[in-house]
């Protein structure tokens, strides 16, 4: 089904917080662990539902900040997942003391039960205010970033649209642009550091409330990190910095050599990686979505096929419009085994380069799109960087 033809309808929120609470009673007063499994996928269905919904309204109000429709469909969800989550963290607890978690174990893995135990400490009903406003806050900023009008050289641009100006190779121009793209956030300053600020505070507040010294585990715990500590990242950070930042460093010497400039460069001659320009991609976006289908045919059957669903179904939006969200990113729509691409195409090697990582992400999905529970599909946030690194790297031989 292509995308625009995916219909979409607000859940009834009360009647998904009775259903839940059904589905959990049932769980316990289970007889059996075919009876418990039936309910197990029954939940597995009504969440399948849930997300797509959900997921269909962000998808939609971020091509177009402006649709006052999917903008109050986006605040509904903003508002109503935390109270969602108080009726799914009941779940869970039931499932974890089930007597049956070791048959389900042997059938859906241990995983799901290890994140299941994390996700109970993330949360209790005394801070879904500060969810709820959270969640308001993170879309306030993205559409205060998707309204940008960025006035230059007598044309006026989204921050996305302004990008190329920002690698151009002539000192003077580039400069311009960044300066430019800096007038906005120096005109929205207060707003802009007014939400950094409110979202520190709430998310400290979070913590404490959930008996942490802070926000850091407990974003930890949000983030699903189940095999690694605050100290394990602290010794990577450590390498980084002994054996990776000298030679970065390098590199950015020999490109400030190469382009004239002292050591370190500012801002927008960091931009610039040769003085011819830096690399662009070759034609137009329809082009650069050809010459994918084109590359992922030739790269496995699996590919092809994956390609073709996401190129046939509309499943991809790309161009870069006024009101449009920025960035680029993959999620799933769950009801219909179906990843969708959002991006931001300039007219930079961004447009390749973004497209190929974040199709890594989908065709990881795409290949897991029949996994039960959907919440094992993927790992963590760090470990997914491994599927959209490994298609960047797949790439090479056809850039």
């Amino acid at each position: 089904m292509k995308f625009s033809e995916m219909p979409y309808k607000r859940p009834d929120l009360e009647g998904s917080k009775r259903v839940i609470a059904e589905l959990t009673e049932a769980l316990k007063a289970a007889g059996s662990f075919e009876n418990a499994d039936e309910v197990f996928l029954g939940m597995e269905k009504m969440q399948t539902e849930l997300y797509t919904m959900g997921t269909i309204a962000y998808i939609r109000h971020g091509i177009d900040t402006r649709d006052t429709y999917y903008e109050a469909e986006k605040g509904f969800f903003d508002d109503a997942e935390p109270e969602l989550e108080e009726y799914m963290q009941a779940w869970k607890r039931a499932l974890l003391e089930s007597p049956f978690r070791p048959r389900f174990e042997e059938k859906y893995g241990k995983l799901y039960f290890t994140n299941a135990e994390i996700e109970l400490k993330t949360f209790s009903p005394g801070i879904i205010p500060e969810l709820q406003r959270e969640n308001a806050l993170c879309t306030e900023y993205s559409k205060l970033l998707a309204s940008a009008q960025i006035p230059f050289e007598g044309q006026v641009y989204t921050i996305a649209q302004l990008g190329p100006f920002k690698l151009d190779p002539d000192d003077g121009r580039r400069l311009a642009a960044w300066k430019a793209e800096a007038r906005f956030y120096k005109e929205n300053q207060l707003r802009l550091d007014e939400i950094f600020d409110e979202l520190v505070h709430l998310r400290d507040s979070m913590g404490r409330k959930l008996g942490y010294d802070g926000y850091t585990q407990l974003g930890y715990h949000r983030m699903t990190r189940n095999c690694y500590s605050k100290n394990d990242v602290e010794k990577f950070r450590d390498a980084v910095r002994k054996y990776l930042v000298p030679v970065a460093g390098e590199i950015y010497r020999r490109q400030a050599e190469r382009l004239g400039k002292e050591y370190p460069m500012s801002f927008a001659d960091n931009a610039l990686d040769f003085r011819s320009g830096n690399p662009k991609p070759c034609g137009i976006p329809e082009e650069i979505l050809a010459h994918g289908r084109k590359f992922y045919h030739e790269l496995s059957p699996e590919t092809a096929e994956f390609i073709d669903t996401m190129l046939d179904n509309e499943l991809m939006d790309v161009l870069s419009r006024t009101g449009k969200a920025g960035g680029g990113y993959c999620t799933e729509l769950l009801m219909y085994k179906v990843p969708f691409i959002f991006a931001n195409f300039n007219g930079t090697s961004e447009d390749v380069e973004t497209i190929t990582h974040e199709a890594g992400h989908a065709f990881a999905m795409w290949i897991g799109r029949d996994t039960v529970p959907s919440g094992c599909m993927s790992p963590t946030y760090e470990a997914c960087e491994v599927h959209s690194m490994s298609m960047e790297f797949f790439a090479w031989p056809w850039a």
